[in-house]
């Protein structure tokens, strides 16, 4: 019976183990195999499988050419994939020749890349039947996700889920597919791949399926050529930041550009875009969202969290990320940097046989912080030798119309100008050459291939048949002056941020650790400022007359005295809780009085005493964004900070030549650097104080901190931060 009875507790005691020990066991080797695939090296890999696999399956591949389900295959086939194919639908047998198996499981062996495209509800049913190890990634072409609601969202996450539980990575859902032009990878649904298409040295990665292809169709047509194409979709896992990271290493890719509509990890992709500038490789982005209509339109198109748009501004100038406005804009300088790789100065010599041209380009340089240097006596003579006595031998160089005929001396006269050492480029603008278009063409393939400088040309009415041959030799042509200087400009901005690396101080690596939590009161706050090493106007915090009597003894008239709490007395200006130049004793007391009894009501600390100091006023401050972490801000302070808004953001931490370019490059510097005869103001005590915030940012957990107004005093003679307030 005792035998019995024990036979009988045991499973109890098992089902008890089960959920104390197993069950928490099984959990956690669950999450670290589900970590361990997300890993970076993981990623890298699944992008591989994704971008070079030997073998594809496509679930719900189709004979029927009308449906999706075929245009995979049949991209495959035209294109002339050299790996294994295996079509999946159990309603088949045989797809196109090939044996066509009823699930992927059934498929013999590995399979680097699993094609999906089925309707929703069969997607998350079909991978949970895979082994871990099965399949290496999933493209899913399949929508329904989160691009239609939080119904979708939740079908998503369970997608991820599944997947990573077998070892799956995942690009999309609604996708439109992945092409490698390169060695005809070509698994889309995308009627732009009809056209064959040659492969160039552009990784293209959009959000949007549609507008991406459109891209590189019309980018075709322009002479612009992408070697890989990614429709990431909702990126329900891999994401834009992790093929702009695998790109960077890839040897075939010169340009990275992109379509996004908002990111999920902020320093991922700031990790990406600082290892592309890095490399010497430009990233172009296509950044939509930025107005709250945009914002909401790209939620419901891909269920994108689009974020500040500010915030991704001062990441892509921190890291040199082109940004373009449209998709025009987006082509160009995909035409630029695809064409002439490598750096590209400021300074240009412009040359045109119109005088109206020339002048136009002019205007949009100096519209775009481009420098037009005026020509040397050397090169002037020159081009006196060239051209006739009523050319004009400035910069612009006008040739006259005596060239149009005569397209080797047009070349001959821009050859002259890139030798010149006053010159970093050179722009060259032609109006309707068609009879001579072949020669010209060949003429600027030529001084291409010889002359290291870079160059661009504007040619209006340029002719179809010499698109192709000036892209391929090198020599991006834009069919109006002033896309021609936008692009040109994108190169010299893109190369300046370049050459700043020099100057970024080691601690100005993002980093995303929270430490320490912020305390309460004034007192402590205070403190912990000035234990980072923040000048705080000398302060005492006063509860009774005597105590601010105190406090001005101790520090001389005039005073600024404040009331200190929460709720209201944040913004004191709006309840009438400062009283400013106080004086005198008598002052000094019916000040006192009159703000204790706003503490009172308002359950504030007490009256801040602090003297009178004077300076231009500036704000700086920080905050945690949800995508990319802490942020420093820096700008006019005072009430202006809120009523102009005039302020410079950067990630944090960043060093302090980074912060004094930051401060220095902003429109309101003029005020710190002595405007109209006026004394200049410390800067470098400014770059210092937001230097030290973006540490304590980058360190801390904190909402947000307001350091405002910052009294910048006359050069050499510091700074001090006469208020302050901390969001936890």
């Amino acid at each position: 019976m005792r035998r019995a009875s024990g036979r009988g507790r045991a499973p109890r005691c098992r089902s008890r183990l089960r959920r104390r020990v197993l069950r928490p066991c099984h959990r956690r080797a669950r999450e670290r195999r589900v970590s361990a695939v997300s890993s970076p090296s993981a990623t890298r890999a699944a992008i591989e499988r994704l971008v070079a696999p030997k073998t594809i399956a496509i679930l719900g591949a189709s004979s029927d050419r009308t449906k999706v389900g075929a245009l995979p295959l049949s991209f495959l086939r035209k294109y002339g994939y050299a790996g294994r194919i295996f079509p999946v639908n159990p309603g088949s047998t045989e797809i196109d020749g090939l044996p066509c198996y009823p699930s992927v499981v059934a498929v013999p062996g590995t399979v680097d890349l699993l094609v999906v495209s089925v309707p929703v509800e069969r997607v998350v049913s079909a991978l949970a039947e895979c082994e871990p190890g099965k399949v290496g990634v999933a493209l899913v072409l399949t929508s329904g996700y989160a691009e239609v609601g939080a119904e979708g969202a939740a079908r998503q996450a369970e997608l991820r889920r599944v997947a990573h539980e077998r070892n799956i990575r995942v690009c999309g859902p609604n996708s439109v597919g992945s092409v490698n032009l390169w060695n005809a990878v070509v698994p889309t649904i995308s009627q732009a791949f009809d056209q064959t298409m040659e492969p160039g040295p552009i990784a293209f990665v959009t959000q949007s399926g549609a507008l991406g292809t459109a891209v590189v169709a019309l980018g075709r047509a322009a002479g612009v050529k992408v070697g890989h194409f990614i429709s990431t979709g909702n990126e329900a896992d891999l994401d834009f930041a992790d093929f702009c990271d695998y790109f960077v290493d890839d040897p075939g890719t010169r340009v990275i550009a992109g379509y996004v509509e908002g990111v999920r990890d902020g320093r991922k992709l700031a990790t990406a875009l600082g290892r592309a500038l890095a490399a010497g490789k430009p990233v172009v982005l296509l950044k939509v969202g930025r107005s709250a209509v945009g914002q909401k339109a790209a939620r419901s198109h891909t269920g994108a969290l689009v974020g500040a748009d500010e915030v991704y501004g001062a990441v892509m100038t921190r890291y040199g990320a082109v940004r373009v406005g449209s998709i025009e804009g987006l082509i160009d300088a995909l035409k630029l940097f695809s064409a002439l790789p490598g750096e590209m100065g400021d300074r240009l010599a412009l040359l045109s046989h119109s005088g109206g041209t020339g002048v136009l380009m002019a205007d949009v340089c100096d519209d775009r912080g481009l420098r037009v240097p005026p020509a040397d006596e050397a090169l002037r003579a020159r081009l006196a030798t060239r051209l006739p006595s009523y050319a004009a031998f400035g910069n612009p160089v006008d040739m006259t119309a005596n060239v149009v005929f005569r397209p080797r001396l047009m070349v001959d006269c821009l050859e002259d100008a890139l030798v010149s050492p006053d010159f970093d480029a050179g722009l060259l603008s032609v109006n309707l050459i068609w009879r001579a278009a072949d020669e010209l063409a060949d003429a600027l393939v030529e001084l291409r291939a010889r002359q290291p400088k870079p160059f661009a040309v504007a040619w209006i009415g340029m002719p179809e048949r010499v698109t192709d041959k000036l892209q391929a030799g090198g020599v991006p042509a834009f069919p109006d002056p002033v896309r021609c200087v936008d692009a040109v400009a994108h190169a010299a901005w893109w190369t300046k941020i370049r050459r700043s690396l020099k100057d970024v101080e080691p601690d100005a690596t993002p980093s995303g650790r929270v430490g320490t939590t912020v305390p309460d009161g004034y007192r402590s706050q205070a403190a912990l400022l000035e234990r980072y090493g923040l000048p705080l106007v000398p302060w005492r915090l006063a509860t009774t007359a005597d105590e601010a009597r105190a406090a001005a003894h101790a520090f001389g008239y005039p005073l600024v005295l404040k009331a200190i709490g929460g709720g209201a007395l944040l913004h004191k200006s709006d309840v009438s809780g400062v009283a400013l130049d106080i004086a005198g004793e008598a002052m000094l007391v019916a000040a006192f009085e009159r703000l204790a009894g706003l503490v009172e009501r308002h359950a504030g600390e007490g009256v801040l005493v602090q003297p009178m100091v004077r300076g231009l006023e500036a704000f700086v401050g920080a905050r945690r964004d949800p995508t990319f972490g802490p942020v420093v801000v820096v700008g006019l302070g005072g009430i202006y900070v809120e009523v102009l808004r005039e302020v410079t953001l950067r990630l944090a931490p960043l060093g302090r030549e980074e912060a004094r370019a930051a401060i220095l490059g902003a429109r309101w510097s003029p005020l710190l650097r002595g405007a109209r005869g006026r004394k200049p103001h410390d800067v470098n005590a400014l770059a210092d104080v937001l230097h030290r915030v973006s540490r304590l940012a980058a360190e801390l957990e904190l909402e947000s901190l307001d350091l405002n107004p910052v009294m910048v005093e006359d050069e050499g003679r510091g700074v001090a931060i006469a208020d302050f307030r901390i969001m936890k």
